[in-house]
């Protein structure tokens, strides 16, 4: 949201409804947060095994740093996992901007030295307000990156990273990183330059990236934009603004290819490799170290990559999938791999929900799903 606006422009009533826009969107991050606060400061969940109660507390910032690591682990494993696959063709990369048209801006800039300064009106804009450009802009950028991934994706493998970003007006534009094979290079600047001239898009960029000499500034660009520092107030109100935007409008802000191992798991194997002791597994170890998860740092840095697909190299899945019809097992690792994970799922109608769920570390189990009971806490409501 970089730029700044012209003082008579700050006087108009399109201006005025930015503003509006962006204070609705920190409070209704703000309104999210709220509700899942006191759902859960009004309820209280007992173990049925342990009579245990639990209490769960939710924080904004914790948990969007949180999503910030997994999504950058996430970014550069795909990186490596494209490395890997097209090593023996030569890999390439684009990075590629998608941007509206002009019609979907509700003010026009130029270039300075500080930055974009907006200047007046856009006399192009068509909407009757921002809320429904943004909306409006959102479904039109999906077609256009379907239109061109779908052209793409029919003649040659591609894996991808996917962002949406808002602009200094709150129009939402698309970063994409793609890799693919070096000799589909022109087949893929082609299929692009068609997409943009069959939908007179005006603001758009298509960058080749040398991954031979950086392999990783293309995922580490991208990624910029979701990963951002938190420390300092202004950059809290910039992600709750974000946030509230993305909820507001029904945005997803972040889509990559498939991984063999997706978040859910990935988070239960991070968190419970943790809060293992060295005691409880059965190898050898530095006594210097404390903790497996220290032991696989240590493997990670030596190997350089990351945490992510470490996991993703060590590990095994069955994922038993029942439903009223049938039963259904897929497996998917080497039977002697390092973590092994079993999940059981019900299936009813579209509705998925796991029943059972086990992690185990060199044969040692390190977490088991257990069951809870929820409860109201009358004495805690608010």
């Amino acid at each position: 949201m970089n730029g700044y606006y012209s003082k008579k422009l700050q006087q108009s009533k399109r201006y005025k409804e930015l503003q509006e826009n962006i204070q609705l969107y920190y409070e209704y991050s703000l309104e999210k947060e709220h509700k899942q606060k006191s759902y859960l400061n009004s309820h209280k969940f007992i173990n049925s095994k342990t009579g245990e109660c639990v209490n769960i507390k939710y924080d904004f910032e914790q948990k969007y740093k949180e999503y910030s690591k997994v999504v950058y682990q996430r970014a550069l494993s795909i990186q490596e996992h494209a490395k890997r696959e097209f090593e023996s063709q030569s890999m390439a990369s684009a990075f590629i901007t998608l941007t509206l048209p002009s019609q979907y801006y509700p003010f026009k800039s130029v270039k300075t030295k500080k930055g974009r300064l907006y200047v007046s009106e856009n006399e192009e804009f068509a909407f009757d307000s921002l809320k429904e450009a943004v909306s409006a802009g959102y479904k039109e950028l999906q077609k256009i990156y379907q239109t061109f991934y779908k052209r793409v994706k029919n003649l040659t493998d591609i894996k991808y990273i996917k962002s949406v970003e808002f602009s200094k007006q709150m129009v939402p534009h698309i970063h994409l990183v793609l890799f693919f094979s070096f000799d589909k290079l022109d087949h893929v600047r082609g299929t692009f330059k068609r997409v943009v001239e069959h939908f007179n898009l005006d603001r758009t960029d298509f960058q080749e990236v040398s991954f031979k000499a950086n392999l990783n500034n293309a995922a580490k660009y991208l990624l910029k934009y979701i990963t951002k520092d938190l420390n300092s107030g202004s950059d809290v109100f910039k992600m709750r603004v974000f946030d509230g935007a993305k909820r507001f409008h029904k945005i997803r802000v972040l889509t990559t290819s498939q991984l063999p191992l997706n978040v859910l798991v990935y988070k239960k194997i991070y968190n419970s490799v943790s809060n293992i002791e060295k005691n409880k597994i059965n190898f050898k170890i530095d006594d210097n170290i404390n903790t497996v998860k220290e032991k696989i740092d240590k493997e990670v840095q030596k190997l350089g990559i990351p945490i992510y697909l470490y996991f993703q190299d060590n590990f095994s899945i069955e994922k038993t999938i029942i439903s009223s019809k049938d039963r259904k097992v897929i497996k998917y690792g080497k039977r002697n791999s390092l973590i092994k994970v079993r999940i059981k799922t019900i299936k009813d109608g579209n509705t998925y929900k796991i029943r059972e769920f086990q992690i185990k570390y060199m044969g040692t189990e390190i977490f088991r799903k257990e069951r809870y009971v929820k409860q109201i806490n009358y004495d805690r409501r608010i």
